[in-house]
């Protein structure tokens, strides 16, 4: 019996895509700076670990992952714009959505 996915928790292919994305820009990060997988771990400064670099640096990396994964354009670097309250950097889980509604947009 198929289990029910809970209707908000990402895709597999987000969930992949974000994680590919992730492992990549960590590579990038001085020894001693990990990057959570928990939905609610933090990722753009101040909170996250990441600063602006670190930033572009994921917006590169998930859009190749999205490319590798067969999906379009996720329109991450218009996202760079926008004031953090709305950004997809957060954290994890905001990050997740956006790569997901941009799937759900591919249709």
């Amino acid at each position: 019996m198929k289990e029910a996915m809970d209707p908000g928790a990402p895709s597999p292919v987000a969930e992949g895509i974000v994680g590919e994305a992730l492992r990549e820009v960590e590579g990038l990060l001085p020894p001693g700076i990990v990057l959570g997988t928990d939905p609610e771990a933090p990722l753009a400064a101040p909170e996250g670990p990441l600063d602006s670099l670190g930033i572009v640096n994921l917006v590169a990396a998930a859009e190749e992952a999205a490319a590798h994964h067969g999906s379009g354009p996720l329109g991450l670097m218009e996202a760079l714009s926008l004031p953090l309250e709305e950004s997809p950097f957060r954290t994890v889980g905001t990050l997740q959505a956006w790569v997901e509604a941009a799937l759900a947009g591919k249709g």
